[in-house]
Protein backbone atom coordinates (compact mmCIF):
# COMPACT_ATOMS: atom_id res chain seq x y z
CA UNK A 1 0.00 0.00 0.00
CA UNK A 2 2.90 2.31 0.81
CA UNK A 3 4.38 1.58 -2.63
CA UNK A 4 1.02 2.37 -4.28
CA UNK A 5 0.74 5.68 -2.46
CA UNK A 6 4.31 6.53 -3.45
CA UNK A 7 3.55 5.68 -7.09
CA UNK A 8 0.43 7.86 -7.03
CA UNK A 9 2.45 10.71 -5.57
CA UNK A 10 5.06 10.37 -8.32
CA UNK A 11 2.26 10.27 -10.94
CA UNK A 12 0.71 13.45 -9.55
CA UNK A 13 4.10 15.18 -9.53
CA UNK A 14 4.77 14.10 -13.11
CA UNK A 15 1.33 15.33 -14.20
CA UNK A 16 1.92 18.73 -12.63
CA UNK A 17 5.29 19.03 -14.35
CA UNK A 18 3.78 18.04 -17.69
CA UNK A 19 0.92 20.52 -17.25
CA UNK A 20 3.37 23.29 -16.42
CA UNK A 21 5.35 22.38 -19.54
CA UNK A 22 2.16 22.45 -21.65
CA UNK A 23 1.36 25.95 -20.46
CA UNK A 24 4.88 27.26 -20.97
CA UNK A 25 5.18 25.73 -24.45
CA UNK A 26 1.77 27.08 -25.50
CA UNK A 27 2.69 30.55 -24.24
CA UNK A 28 5.92 30.49 -26.29
CA UNK A 29 4.09 29.21 -29.37
CA UNK A 30 1.21 31.70 -29.55
CA UNK A 31 2.76 34.65 -27.69
CA UNK A 32 2.30 35.87 -24.14
CA UNK A 33 -0.40 38.41 -24.92
CA UNK A 34 -2.67 35.89 -26.63
CA UNK A 35 -1.97 33.34 -23.93
CA UNK A 36 -2.92 35.75 -21.15
CA UNK A 37 -6.00 36.83 -23.07
CA UNK A 38 -7.43 33.36 -23.78
CA UNK A 39 -5.79 30.85 -21.42
CA UNK A 40 -4.65 32.63 -18.28
CA UNK A 41 -7.99 33.86 -16.93
CA UNK A 42 -11.17 31.90 -16.33
CA UNK A 43 -10.15 29.25 -18.87
CA UNK A 44 -8.97 26.04 -17.20
CA UNK A 45 -6.20 23.93 -18.79
CA UNK A 46 -5.54 20.44 -17.40
CA UNK A 47 -4.26 16.98 -18.28
CA UNK A 48 -6.71 14.09 -18.11
CA UNK A 49 -6.43 10.35 -18.72
CA UNK A 50 -8.92 9.07 -21.29
CA UNK A 51 -8.72 5.46 -20.06
CA UNK A 52 -8.99 6.07 -16.33
CA UNK A 53 -6.10 6.81 -14.04
CA UNK A 54 -4.40 3.56 -15.00
CA UNK A 55 -4.42 4.37 -18.71
CA UNK A 56 -1.52 5.77 -20.69
CA UNK A 57 -3.44 7.92 -23.17
CA UNK A 58 -3.37 11.54 -22.04
CA UNK A 59 -5.48 14.45 -23.30
CA UNK A 60 -5.03 18.19 -22.87
CA UNK A 61 -8.45 19.51 -21.83
CA UNK A 62 -9.19 23.23 -22.14
CA UNK A 63 -12.40 24.31 -20.40
CA UNK A 64 -13.63 27.74 -21.51
CA UNK A 65 -16.15 29.82 -19.51
CA UNK A 66 -18.53 30.26 -22.47
CA UNK A 67 -19.45 28.78 -25.83
CA UNK A 68 -18.09 31.90 -27.53
CA UNK A 69 -14.66 31.52 -25.91
CA UNK A 70 -14.58 27.79 -26.64
CA UNK A 71 -15.46 28.36 -30.29
CA UNK A 72 -12.76 31.04 -30.59
CA UNK A 73 -10.14 28.72 -29.07
CA UNK A 74 -11.31 25.90 -31.34
CA UNK A 75 -10.94 28.01 -34.49
CA UNK A 76 -7.75 29.87 -33.62
CA UNK A 77 -5.68 27.68 -31.29
CA UNK A 78 -6.67 24.05 -32.01
CA UNK A 79 -3.53 23.43 -34.16
CA UNK A 80 -1.20 25.03 -31.60
CA UNK A 81 -2.77 23.02 -28.77
CA UNK A 82 -2.42 19.77 -30.72
CA UNK A 83 1.24 20.56 -31.43
CA UNK A 84 1.91 21.26 -27.76
CA UNK A 85 0.08 18.09 -26.66
CA UNK A 86 2.19 15.91 -28.96
CA UNK A 87 5.43 17.58 -27.88
CA UNK A 88 4.80 17.20 -24.17
CA UNK A 89 2.57 14.13 -23.83
CA UNK A 90 3.53 11.99 -26.80
CA UNK A 91 2.12 11.17 -30.25
CA UNK A 92 -1.08 9.62 -28.87
CA UNK A 93 -2.14 12.76 -26.97
CA UNK A 94 -5.12 14.70 -28.18
CA UNK A 95 -6.94 17.95 -27.35
CA UNK A 96 -10.39 18.36 -25.79
CA UNK A 97 -12.01 21.81 -25.84
CA UNK A 98 -14.99 22.08 -23.51
CA UNK A 99 -17.48 24.60 -22.16
CA UNK A 100 -18.02 25.07 -18.45
CA UNK A 101 -21.63 24.24 -17.53
CA UNK A 102 -23.97 27.10 -16.64
CA UNK A 103 -25.67 26.96 -13.23
CA UNK A 104 -29.01 25.14 -13.40
CA UNK A 105 -32.03 27.33 -12.56
CA UNK A 106 -34.97 25.77 -10.78
CA UNK A 107 -38.14 26.17 -12.81
CA UNK A 108 -40.70 28.35 -11.11
CA UNK A 109 -44.27 27.10 -10.87
CA UNK A 110 -46.85 29.00 -12.83
CA UNK A 111 -50.35 29.78 -11.65
CA UNK A 112 -51.65 26.65 -13.38
CA UNK A 113 -48.99 24.50 -11.67
CA UNK A 114 -46.89 23.93 -14.82
CA UNK A 115 -43.11 24.52 -14.66
CA UNK A 116 -41.77 27.63 -16.39
CA UNK A 117 -38.34 27.49 -17.99
CA UNK A 118 -36.11 30.36 -16.92
CA UNK A 119 -34.83 32.43 -19.84
CA UNK A 120 -31.22 32.20 -18.69
CA UNK A 121 -31.50 28.41 -18.56
CA UNK A 122 -32.81 28.37 -22.13
CA UNK A 123 -29.93 30.62 -23.14
CA UNK A 124 -27.42 28.23 -21.60
CA UNK A 125 -29.03 25.29 -23.43
CA UNK A 126 -28.81 27.19 -26.72
CA UNK A 127 -25.13 27.95 -26.12
CA UNK A 128 -24.47 24.30 -25.34
CA UNK A 129 -26.27 23.15 -28.50
CA UNK A 130 -24.28 25.62 -30.60
CA UNK A 131 -21.05 24.42 -29.04
CA UNK A 132 -21.86 20.77 -29.77
CA UNK A 133 -22.63 21.59 -33.40
CA UNK A 134 -19.15 23.08 -33.72
CA UNK A 135 -17.44 20.07 -32.20
CA UNK A 136 -16.89 21.58 -28.76
CA UNK A 137 -17.54 19.39 -25.72
CA UNK A 138 -19.93 20.50 -22.98
CA UNK A 139 -18.87 18.99 -19.69
CA UNK A 140 -21.20 17.94 -16.88
CA UNK A 141 -20.86 19.80 -13.61
CA UNK A 142 -19.18 16.86 -11.88
CA UNK A 143 -16.31 16.93 -14.35
CA UNK A 144 -15.33 20.46 -13.36
CA UNK A 145 -14.61 20.23 -9.67
CA UNK A 146 -11.38 22.13 -10.18
CA UNK A 147 -12.66 24.59 -12.77
CA UNK A 148 -12.93 28.29 -11.85
CA UNK A 149 -16.34 29.19 -10.53
CA UNK A 150 -18.83 31.64 -11.97
CA UNK A 151 -19.81 35.21 -11.33
CA UNK A 152 -21.21 36.96 -8.33
CA UNK A 153 -24.95 37.31 -7.91
CA UNK A 154 -24.72 40.93 -9.09
CA UNK A 155 -22.83 40.01 -12.25
CA UNK A 156 -25.23 37.22 -13.12
CA UNK A 157 -27.87 39.87 -13.83
CA UNK A 158 -25.78 41.59 -16.51
CA UNK A 159 -27.18 41.67 -20.03
CA UNK A 160 -25.70 39.73 -22.95
CA UNK A 161 -24.63 40.78 -26.44
CA UNK A 162 -26.68 37.89 -27.81
CA UNK A 163 -29.87 39.45 -26.43
CA UNK A 164 -29.24 42.83 -28.08
CA UNK A 165 -31.26 43.54 -31.21
CA UNK A 166 -28.97 45.14 -33.81
CA UNK A 167 -30.25 47.54 -36.48
CA UNK A 168 -29.15 50.58 -38.44
CA UNK A 169 -29.72 52.83 -35.42
CA UNK A 170 -27.29 51.03 -33.12
CA UNK A 171 -24.98 48.91 -35.29
CA UNK A 172 -21.91 51.12 -34.82
CA UNK A 173 -22.45 51.27 -31.06
CA UNK A 174 -22.87 47.48 -30.92
CA UNK A 175 -19.71 46.76 -32.91
CA UNK A 176 -17.74 49.28 -30.85
CA UNK A 177 -18.92 47.63 -27.64
CA UNK A 178 -17.97 44.19 -28.98
CA UNK A 179 -14.51 45.48 -29.91
CA UNK A 180 -14.06 46.95 -26.46
CA UNK A 181 -14.96 43.64 -24.81
CA UNK A 182 -13.38 41.13 -27.20
CA UNK A 183 -10.63 42.92 -29.11
CA UNK A 184 -6.99 43.34 -28.16
CA UNK A 185 -6.46 45.45 -25.05
CA UNK A 186 -4.80 48.18 -27.10
CA UNK A 187 -7.54 48.31 -29.76
CA UNK A 188 -9.61 50.89 -27.87
CA UNK A 189 -9.00 52.46 -24.48
CA UNK A 190 -12.08 54.67 -24.04
CA UNK A 191 -15.61 54.36 -25.41
CA UNK A 192 -18.34 56.94 -24.83
CA UNK A 193 -21.91 55.97 -25.77
CA UNK A 194 -24.65 58.58 -25.79
CA UNK A 195 -28.31 58.67 -26.77
CA UNK A 196 -31.76 59.28 -25.36
CA UNK A 197 -33.29 57.16 -22.61
CA UNK A 198 -34.31 53.62 -23.45
CA UNK A 199 -32.21 52.99 -26.57
CA UNK A 200 -30.01 50.23 -25.11
CA UNK A 201 -26.93 51.98 -23.69
CA UNK A 202 -27.10 50.16 -20.36
CA UNK A 203 -27.59 46.85 -22.17
CA UNK A 204 -24.38 47.40 -24.12
CA UNK A 205 -22.43 48.45 -21.03
CA UNK A 206 -23.48 45.39 -19.08
CA UNK A 207 -22.76 43.18 -22.08
CA UNK A 208 -19.23 44.56 -22.20
CA UNK A 209 -18.79 43.66 -18.54
CA UNK A 210 -20.22 40.17 -18.95
CA UNK A 211 -18.15 39.34 -22.05
CA UNK A 212 -14.99 40.76 -20.43
CA UNK A 213 -15.62 38.57 -17.39
CA UNK A 214 -16.12 35.52 -19.61
CA UNK A 215 -12.90 36.13 -21.51
CA UNK A 216 -10.77 37.44 -18.64
CA UNK A 217 -12.03 35.80 -15.49
CA UNK A 218 -9.24 37.21 -13.32
CA UNK A 219 -9.59 40.77 -14.62
CA UNK A 220 -10.55 43.52 -12.18
CA UNK A 221 -13.60 45.36 -13.46
CA UNK A 222 -16.36 47.54 -12.03
CA UNK A 223 -19.74 48.62 -13.32
CA UNK A 224 -21.18 51.64 -11.51
CA UNK A 225 -23.62 54.43 -12.23
CA UNK A 226 -22.66 58.09 -12.06
CA UNK A 227 -24.76 58.40 -8.92
CA UNK A 228 -23.04 55.45 -7.27
CA UNK A 229 -19.59 56.82 -8.16
CA UNK A 230 -20.56 60.19 -6.66
CA UNK A 231 -22.00 58.72 -3.47
CA UNK A 232 -18.99 56.46 -2.90
CA UNK A 233 -16.61 59.37 -3.43
CA UNK A 234 -18.50 61.60 -0.97
CA UNK A 235 -18.64 58.78 1.60
CA UNK A 236 -14.90 58.20 1.22
CA UNK A 237 -14.21 61.90 1.86
CA UNK A 238 -16.41 61.92 4.97
CA UNK A 239 -14.88 58.73 6.38
CA UNK A 240 -11.28 59.62 5.56
CA UNK A 241 -11.02 56.63 3.24
CA UNK A 242 -10.18 58.39 -0.01
CA UNK A 243 -7.08 56.27 -0.62
CA UNK A 244 -9.14 53.09 -0.32
CA UNK A 245 -11.66 54.53 -2.78
CA UNK A 246 -8.93 55.41 -5.27
CA UNK A 247 -7.33 52.00 -4.93
CA UNK A 248 -10.68 50.42 -5.74
CA UNK A 249 -11.33 52.59 -8.80
CA UNK A 250 -7.90 53.35 -10.23
CA UNK A 251 -6.37 49.86 -10.19
CA UNK A 252 -8.96 48.33 -12.50
CA UNK A 253 -8.59 46.62 -15.86
CA UNK A 254 -12.00 47.93 -16.90
CA UNK A 255 -14.12 50.73 -15.42
CA UNK A 256 -17.67 51.20 -16.69
CA UNK A 257 -19.72 54.22 -15.59
CA UNK A 258 -23.35 54.47 -16.67
CA UNK A 259 -25.28 57.79 -16.63
CA UNK A 260 -22.06 59.77 -16.32
CA UNK A 261 -24.07 62.96 -16.92
CA UNK A 262 -25.05 62.66 -13.23
CA UNK A 263 -21.67 64.29 -12.51
CA UNK A 264 -22.77 67.61 -14.05
CA UNK A 265 -22.37 70.60 -11.73
CA UNK A 266 -20.38 68.46 -9.23
CA UNK A 267 -16.94 70.05 -9.41
CA UNK A 268 -15.07 67.85 -6.93
CA UNK A 269 -16.52 64.61 -8.25
CA UNK A 270 -15.73 65.65 -11.83
CA UNK A 271 -12.12 66.28 -10.81
CA UNK A 272 -11.91 62.84 -9.18
CA UNK A 273 -13.43 61.20 -12.27
CA UNK A 274 -10.92 63.02 -14.51
CA UNK A 275 -7.93 61.80 -12.47
CA UNK A 276 -9.42 58.30 -12.31
CA UNK A 277 -9.69 58.14 -16.11
CA UNK A 278 -6.09 59.39 -16.40
CA UNK A 279 -4.80 56.84 -13.88
CA UNK A 280 -6.56 53.95 -15.60
CA UNK A 281 -5.29 55.12 -18.98
CA UNK A 282 -1.69 55.34 -17.75
CA UNK A 283 -1.71 51.67 -16.80
CA UNK A 284 -3.15 50.64 -20.16
CA UNK A 285 -6.62 49.73 -18.92
CA UNK A 286 -9.99 50.62 -20.43
CA UNK A 287 -12.90 52.93 -19.62
CA UNK A 288 -16.47 52.79 -20.95
CA UNK A 289 -18.93 55.61 -20.28
CA UNK A 290 -22.56 56.28 -21.18
CA UNK A 291 -24.68 59.41 -21.05
CA UNK A 292 -27.99 60.77 -22.27
CA UNK A 293 -26.10 63.62 -23.96
CA UNK A 294 -23.02 64.13 -26.12
CA UNK A 295 -19.96 65.08 -24.01
CA UNK A 296 -20.13 68.68 -25.26
CA UNK A 297 -23.80 68.92 -24.26
CA UNK A 298 -23.47 67.78 -20.62
CA UNK A 299 -24.40 70.87 -18.61
CA UNK A 300 -21.70 72.40 -16.40
CA UNK A 301 -19.08 69.77 -17.13
CA UNK A 302 -15.46 70.88 -16.78
CA UNK A 303 -13.52 71.36 -20.04
CA UNK A 304 -10.87 68.94 -18.82
CA UNK A 305 -13.39 66.15 -18.25
CA UNK A 306 -15.11 66.85 -21.59
CA UNK A 307 -11.68 66.59 -23.22
CA UNK A 308 -11.13 63.17 -21.62
CA UNK A 309 -14.55 62.01 -22.80
CA UNK A 310 -13.72 63.08 -26.36
CA UNK A 311 -10.30 61.40 -26.31
CA UNK A 312 -11.86 58.02 -27.09
CA UNK A 313 -14.49 56.80 -29.51
CA UNK A 314 -17.75 58.71 -29.15
CA UNK A 315 -20.76 56.88 -30.60
CA UNK A 316 -24.41 57.87 -30.63
CA UNK A 317 -27.09 55.22 -30.10
CA UNK A 318 -30.08 56.37 -32.14
CA UNK A 319 -33.68 55.50 -31.46
CA UNK A 320 -34.91 52.37 -33.24
CA UNK A 321 -36.86 52.87 -36.45
CA UNK A 322 -40.30 51.36 -36.89
CA UNK A 323 -39.10 48.09 -38.45
CA UNK A 324 -36.70 47.55 -35.58
CA UNK A 325 -39.39 48.32 -32.98
CA UNK A 326 -41.67 45.75 -34.60
CA UNK A 327 -38.87 43.17 -34.49
CA UNK A 328 -38.16 44.04 -30.86
CA UNK A 329 -41.80 43.67 -29.82
CA UNK A 330 -41.92 40.32 -31.64
CA UNK A 331 -38.90 39.13 -29.68
CA UNK A 332 -40.32 40.37 -26.38
CA UNK A 333 -43.59 38.56 -27.05
CA UNK A 334 -41.73 35.37 -27.92
CA UNK A 335 -39.79 35.48 -24.66
CA UNK A 336 -43.03 35.76 -22.72
CA UNK A 337 -44.72 32.98 -24.67
CA UNK A 338 -47.19 35.51 -26.09
CA UNK A 339 -48.48 34.66 -29.57
CA UNK A 340 -49.86 37.69 -31.42
CA UNK A 341 -50.70 38.44 -35.03
CA UNK A 342 -48.43 40.87 -36.86
CA UNK A 343 -51.21 43.47 -36.87
CA UNK A 344 -51.47 43.23 -33.07
CA UNK A 345 -47.70 43.68 -32.74
CA UNK A 346 -47.88 46.77 -34.94
CA UNK A 347 -50.66 48.08 -32.72
CA UNK A 348 -48.35 47.77 -29.69
CA UNK A 349 -45.71 49.74 -31.58
CA UNK A 350 -48.27 52.42 -32.48
CA UNK A 351 -49.53 52.66 -28.90
CA UNK A 352 -46.02 53.04 -27.46
CA UNK A 353 -43.23 55.53 -27.86
CA UNK A 354 -39.79 54.92 -29.35
CA UNK A 355 -38.17 53.95 -26.04
CA UNK A 356 -37.33 50.26 -25.64
CA UNK A 357 -38.48 50.48 -22.03
CA UNK A 358 -41.90 51.71 -23.15
CA UNK A 359 -42.16 48.80 -25.57
CA UNK A 360 -41.19 46.35 -22.81
CA UNK A 361 -43.80 47.87 -20.52
CA UNK A 362 -46.49 47.61 -23.18
CA UNK A 363 -45.71 43.94 -23.86
CA UNK A 364 -45.72 43.25 -20.13
CA UNK A 365 -49.16 44.84 -19.83
CA UNK A 366 -50.57 42.74 -22.66
CA UNK A 367 -48.99 39.58 -21.22
CA UNK A 368 -50.48 40.34 -17.80
CA UNK A 369 -53.98 40.68 -19.25
CA UNK A 370 -53.53 37.44 -21.21
CA UNK A 371 -52.49 35.68 -17.97
CA UNK A 372 -55.69 36.88 -16.31
CA UNK A 373 -57.76 35.60 -19.22
CA UNK A 374 -55.88 32.54 -20.58
CA UNK A 375 -58.97 31.34 -22.45
CA UNK A 376 -59.17 34.47 -24.60
CA UNK A 377 -59.13 33.59 -28.29
CA UNK A 378 -58.27 35.51 -31.43
CA UNK A 379 -55.10 36.95 -32.90
CA UNK A 380 -54.55 39.37 -30.04
CA UNK A 381 -55.83 42.56 -31.65
CA UNK A 382 -58.71 42.97 -29.19
CA UNK A 383 -56.43 41.94 -26.33
CA UNK A 384 -53.94 44.68 -27.20
CA UNK A 385 -56.70 47.27 -27.54
CA UNK A 386 -58.09 46.32 -24.13
CA UNK A 387 -54.68 46.24 -22.46
CA UNK A 388 -53.30 49.49 -23.85
CA UNK A 389 -56.36 51.39 -25.03
CA UNK A 390 -55.87 54.52 -27.04
CA UNK A 391 -54.80 56.60 -24.09
CA UNK A 392 -51.17 55.48 -24.30
CA UNK A 393 -50.81 56.38 -27.96
CA UNK A 394 -48.63 59.46 -28.47
CA UNK A 395 -51.01 60.49 -31.26
CA UNK A 396 -54.22 59.72 -29.41
CA UNK A 397 -54.46 62.98 -27.51
CA UNK A 398 -54.69 66.39 -29.14
CA UNK A 399 -53.81 66.67 -32.85
CA UNK A 400 -50.24 67.34 -33.95
CA UNK A 401 -49.56 71.02 -34.50
CA UNK A 402 -47.70 72.36 -37.51
CA UNK A 403 -45.33 74.19 -35.17
CA UNK A 404 -44.28 70.88 -33.61
CA UNK A 405 -43.50 69.51 -37.07
CA UNK A 406 -41.41 72.57 -37.88
CA UNK A 407 -39.51 72.22 -34.61
CA UNK A 408 -38.85 68.51 -35.24
CA UNK A 409 -37.67 69.11 -38.82
CA UNK A 410 -35.26 71.80 -37.63
CA UNK A 411 -33.86 69.43 -34.99
CA UNK A 412 -33.33 66.52 -37.38
CA UNK A 413 -32.01 68.58 -40.29
CA UNK A 414 -29.84 70.80 -38.11
CA UNK A 415 -31.23 74.15 -39.27
CA UNK A 416 -32.80 77.17 -37.60
CA UNK A 417 -36.53 77.91 -37.70
CA UNK A 418 -35.89 81.20 -39.49
CA UNK A 419 -33.97 79.37 -42.21
CA UNK A 420 -36.81 76.90 -42.79
CA UNK A 421 -39.44 79.64 -43.00
CA UNK A 422 -37.19 81.99 -45.00
CA UNK A 423 -36.40 82.20 -48.71
CA UNK A 424 -33.01 80.46 -48.79
CA UNK A 425 -32.46 77.95 -51.62
CA UNK A 426 -29.69 75.85 -50.10
CA UNK A 427 -30.23 72.18 -50.90
CA UNK A 428 -30.64 71.21 -47.24
CA UNK A 429 -33.23 73.96 -46.70
CA UNK A 430 -35.23 72.87 -49.74
CA UNK A 431 -35.15 69.27 -48.50
CA UNK A 432 -36.25 70.40 -45.04
CA UNK A 433 -39.26 72.23 -46.47
CA UNK A 434 -40.20 69.14 -48.48
CA UNK A 435 -39.94 67.01 -45.34
CA UNK A 436 -42.08 69.47 -43.39
CA UNK A 437 -44.68 69.57 -46.16
CA UNK A 438 -44.83 65.79 -46.38
CA UNK A 439 -45.25 65.30 -42.61
CA UNK A 440 -47.71 68.16 -42.25
CA UNK A 441 -49.91 66.55 -44.87
CA UNK A 442 -49.67 63.04 -43.33
CA UNK A 443 -49.78 63.93 -39.63
CA UNK A 444 -52.32 66.77 -39.63
CA UNK A 445 -55.66 67.51 -41.27
CA UNK A 446 -54.45 70.85 -42.66
CA UNK A 447 -55.05 71.67 -46.32
CA UNK A 448 -52.21 72.63 -48.64
CA UNK A 449 -53.06 76.36 -48.47
CA UNK A 450 -53.00 76.20 -44.65
CA UNK A 451 -49.67 74.36 -44.71
CA UNK A 452 -48.27 76.90 -47.15
CA UNK A 453 -49.21 79.80 -44.86
CA UNK A 454 -47.68 78.03 -41.84
CA UNK A 455 -44.41 77.48 -43.72
CA UNK A 456 -44.26 81.02 -45.05
CA UNK A 457 -44.87 80.05 -48.66
CA UNK A 458 -46.77 82.39 -50.97
CA UNK A 459 -48.44 79.63 -53.01
CA UNK A 460 -49.85 76.30 -51.93
CA UNK A 461 -48.78 74.74 -55.24
CA UNK A 462 -45.13 74.87 -54.14
CA UNK A 463 -46.00 72.98 -50.95
CA UNK A 464 -48.06 70.45 -52.90
CA UNK A 465 -45.21 69.84 -55.34
CA UNK A 466 -42.64 69.60 -52.51
CA UNK A 467 -44.72 67.03 -50.61
CA UNK A 468 -45.23 64.86 -53.70
CA UNK A 469 -41.55 65.09 -54.66
CA UNK A 470 -40.48 64.09 -51.15
CA UNK A 471 -42.86 61.12 -51.08
CA UNK A 472 -41.43 59.85 -54.39
CA UNK A 473 -37.87 60.29 -53.07
CA UNK A 474 -38.75 58.13 -50.04
CA UNK A 475 -39.64 55.23 -52.30
CA UNK A 476 -36.44 55.53 -54.32
CA UNK A 477 -33.94 55.20 -51.46
CA UNK A 478 -32.34 58.60 -52.11
CA UNK A 479 -29.96 60.09 -49.56
CA UNK A 480 -30.53 63.25 -47.59
CA UNK A 481 -27.70 65.28 -46.04
CA UNK A 482 -28.32 66.76 -42.60
CA UNK A 483 -25.85 68.90 -40.72
CA UNK A 484 -24.55 65.93 -38.73
CA UNK A 485 -24.93 62.85 -40.94
CA UNK A 486 -26.46 61.40 -44.10
CA UNK A 487 -29.78 59.55 -44.01
CA UNK A 488 -32.03 57.96 -46.55
CA UNK A 489 -35.22 59.93 -47.10
CA UNK A 490 -37.22 57.14 -45.44
CA UNK A 491 -34.94 57.28 -42.37
CA UNK A 492 -35.29 61.05 -42.20
CA UNK A 493 -39.09 60.78 -42.32
CA UNK A 494 -39.15 58.15 -39.56
CA UNK A 495 -36.67 60.03 -37.34
CA UNK A 496 -38.57 63.29 -37.74
CA UNK A 497 -41.89 61.57 -37.04
CA UNK A 498 -40.46 60.25 -33.75
CA UNK A 499 -39.14 63.71 -32.93
CA UNK A 500 -42.61 65.19 -33.54
CA UNK A 501 -44.13 62.72 -31.09
CA UNK A 502 -41.46 63.54 -28.50
CA UNK A 503 -42.09 67.25 -28.89
CA UNK A 504 -45.84 66.60 -28.56
CA UNK A 505 -45.41 64.57 -25.37
CA UNK A 506 -43.10 67.19 -23.86
CA UNK A 507 -45.39 70.13 -24.52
Amino acid sequence: MIETAHANCQLASSTEQSLSQVRETLCELIGRRKYELWFDGSTCTELVSEDGFSGDRIAVRVTAPSAFAADWIERNFRVALADVAVRVCGPQARVIIAVAPAPVCRPAATRAGRPRTDFESVRAQDDAATARQRGVHVLPSAALARAPRGHTEHESGWKRFEEFLVGNSNRLAYESARLMAEGPTDAMRLLFLHGSCGVGKTHLLQSICRRSRELHGSAKLRYVTGEQFTNEYIAAIREGAIESFRKKTRKLDLLVIDDVHFLENKTATQSECLHTIDAIGFQGSRVVLASDAHPREIAKCSPGLVSRFLSGMVVKVDEPDRAMRVALVSRLCQRRGLTLAHSAIETIVDRSGSSIRELEGAVMTVAALRALEPSAEGNGGILVERALGRGLSPQAGRPVRIGEIVQAVCTVMGIEREELLGGGRHRRLVSARGLASHLARSMTTLSYPEIARALGRSSHSTVHAAALRFASMAGGGELLATRLDTLTVAEAIERTRLEVLRVQRGS
